[in-house]
This record gives structure tokens, C-alpha cells and sequence, in this order.
């Protein structure tokens, strides 16, 4: 080697490093046996600070791998999704792994489309976050018949045999209701999506909150738009202008739903929330809006994460452990567009 020319770091420079061995080392980057948390920091803080870059065409030819997954995604302008493949990269570059995504645009023709680019190119395994329909219960029948490695994030929800990292929309949306309640909202609007299932799950915690409160569901209060979008969400709420309920609170189902509630009730002359409060669901829009909606957030950089985790152990040790199924509450983070009527009751 030539003076002064320093060679790149390898795994022996990290396991020094670290006060490990090499084998520790290998373990903690394959992730292919137990590592304590203590060693696998340590090895991690030795791998950041070299700056040390594994072989990963070395590492793929020995184990006929690409150290490459793929993240099927419905609509990759939503941030919602934008907060997953972060959790996901996040945990899959400290192993040297890449995400490839596959925006799919919530169109059964072009997920078959990515589907079999996905396919083609033999990732590792393989992550989707998807809608209800009988054509993706096709595309996930023909992932299960290639083999490969497969974790849900999100949806859909009726997969009972493969790894799932879940929201838990009933129990969000009674916790969301059960706060409206409290800051003694009587006649709550509910603002869903027909044909959702997602939204469905929500109006059943809508439901169960009233009727464990109130004693009564007031069905002509429940609205379901034809999308997620907030132009749907304008046009629905726009038909309440004439009826005139006596409503002081929208609970929608999601956060573009409580910008086009606003947009509507600002129009019809009715401010946020001195007249009527509005609740969101998810947190992808409720810190970019006038004024900022209070909401139930999904903690979506969590489930990323925990999807990535997953599918590496499946990667890694494909038949360890029964399936796993895990539902995520959502948190409420109180903002500028609900109130409380009762003005001794903070919120």
C-alpha cells in the first residue's frame, strides 16, 4: 500500500472498533442471530463512525441475496406514506439494504404492473401498503407463491396469514369522539368515505363512543364522501348548508377530509372553531392548514420501522415465530381547530 494512503474500513476495523468479534459484527449487519442491545450499539457506533460501507456484492453472491426490498406504496404524494418509507430506510441502511418503491396510484391495473417489475427483479422481501379489493388479494396470493418475504403495512386488513403492522382506527376514532364528548360537543358530525373500510372502522368507534355517552347515534350526522380527497369532503359538507343541523363538531376520518370541511364551513360563513370544531384523523395535513387541526396521529415513522424490523427477521430466519399482528394506536395532538364549550373545562 502506498505511504500515507489509508485503506477503506472493513468488518475487522468495526469489530476492533466495537471490542467485538468479527462474528459479532456479521451478526448484528445479517441480523441472522441474537445480538444483545448493548453489543449491537456499540457495533452500530463503530459502523457510523468508520463510516464503513459492507460489500453488499460480496455479501449478495455468498448469500444469494440483493440486499434489495421493495415497498409497494398506494399514492406516493401522501405524506403519510412518505413518514413509512422513512421509518423503513431508516432501519434498512444500517444494514446496507436499499428500498426500491412502487407507486401503485390506488389502481389495481398498475399495482399488477409493479407487481411484476417487483418480481422480476428477486428483491429480498417485500412490503406493501394497499386497498381493499379482491384484485390485491390476488397480487398478495401471487407473493406468498413466489416466496419471497411479505409484511403489511397499514392495509389492507383481512390477510390473516401474513406479518401485519396495523392502525387501530376504532379504538382512535372512540378516543377522538370521547374528547369531543368531553369538551361537551353534543351533536357531532361524522365525516367518512363510503365504501372504506378504514373509514368504516372509524365510524364504528364514532358509533361505540356515542352510545356508550349519549345513548343515541344520530344518523342523519353521519356523512360518508365519495373519496379521502378534501374536494370530496366540500362537496359533502356543502349539503349541509340548507338542512341547517344543530351541529357544533366534524369528526373526519382523515386529515384532507378536515380541510375540506373547513374550506366548506368557512364559505357557508361559519368560522373554525368559534362556530363549529372540526378533528382529523391520521396528522398528514394538521400542521400545514389554516388554522391547524387538531387530530389523531398515526405514528407512521413507527410503523415503518417496525414493518422493516419484520421483514428482516423474516429475511433472515423465514420460519421463526408465529405470525405477527400488531394494531398502533394514534395519539391526539390539540390544535387551533376545535374548542371546548364548556369554557371551566380546558383542553
Amino acid at each position: 500500500m502506498e505511504a500515507g494512503k489509508q485503506h477503506s474500513p472493513n468488518i475487522k476495523d468495526v469489530a476492533k472498533k466495537a471490542g467485538v468479534s468479527v462474528a459479532t459484527v456479521s451478526a448484528v449487519i445479517n441480523r441472522n442471530r441474537f445480538v444483545s442491545d448493548e453489543l449491537t450499539r456499540r457495533v452500530l457506533e463503530a459502523i457510523e463512525e468508520l463510516n464503513y460501507i459492507p460489500n453488499r456484492v460480496a455479501r449478495g453472491l455468498k448469500k444469494k441475496r440483493t440486499f434489495i426490498i421493495a415497498y409497494i406504496i398506494p399514492d406516493i404524494t401522501n405524506p403519510i406514506f412518505a413518514e413509512v418509507v422513512r421509518g423503513i430506510q431508516d432501519v434498512m441502511e444500517k444494514v446496507s439494504y436499499s428500498v426500491s418503491l412502487y407507486n401503485s396510484y390506488f389502481s389495481d391495473k398498475k399495482l399488477f404492473r409493479n407487481l411484476a417489475a417487483v418480481l422480476e427483479s428477486k428483491p429480498d422481501g417485500i412490503i406493501l401498503s394497499a386497498w381493499h379489493s379482491p384484485e390485491v388479494e390476488k397480487a398478495v396470493s401471487l407473493i406468498q407463491e413466489s416466496g419471497t418475504p411479505l409484511v403489511i403495512a397499514h392495509s389492507p386488513r383481512n390477510m390473516e396469514n401474513i406479518d401485519s403492522i396495523l392502525v387501530d382506527d376504532e379504538e382512535g376514532a372512540y378516543d377522538a369522539v370521547n374528547t369531543l364528548i368531553k369538551w361537551e360537543h353534543k351533536h357531532i358530525v361524522s365525516l367518512g368515505v363510503e365504501n372504506s373500510t378504514t373509514s368504516s372502522l372509524r365510524e364504528r368507534g364514532y358509533r361505540k363512543a356515542l352510545l356508550e355517552k349519549r345513548g343515541i347515534v344520530e344518523e342523519d350526522l353521519i356523512f360518508r364522501a365519495k373519496s379521502f380527497s378534501s374536494k370530496s369532503a366540500f362537496d359533502k359538507i356543502q349539503e349541509l348548508d340548507n338542512s341547517d343541523p344543530n351541529f357544533t363538531a366534524i369528526f373526519a376520518h382523515s386529515d384532507s377530509l378536515a380541510v375540506g370541511a373547513i374550506e366548506a364551513l368557512q364559505e357557508m360563513g361559519l368560522r373554525v372553531p368559534e362556530n363549529v370544531s372540526v378533528m382529523g384523523f391520521d396528522g398528514a395535513y394538521a400542521f400545514c392548514t389554516v388554522p391547524k387541526i387538531t387530530t389523531m396521529v398515526i405514528p407512521n415513522y413507527e410503523i415503518g420501522n417496525k414493518v422493516a424490523e419484520i421483514l428482516l427477521e423474516r429475511i433472515n430466519l423465514p420460519h421463526s415465530g408465529s405470525v405477527i399482528k400488531e394494531e398502533i394506536k394514534p395519539h391526539l395532538v390539540v390544535q387551533k381547530s376545535t374548542r371546548c364549550l364548556d369554557n371551566t373545562n380546558k383542553l
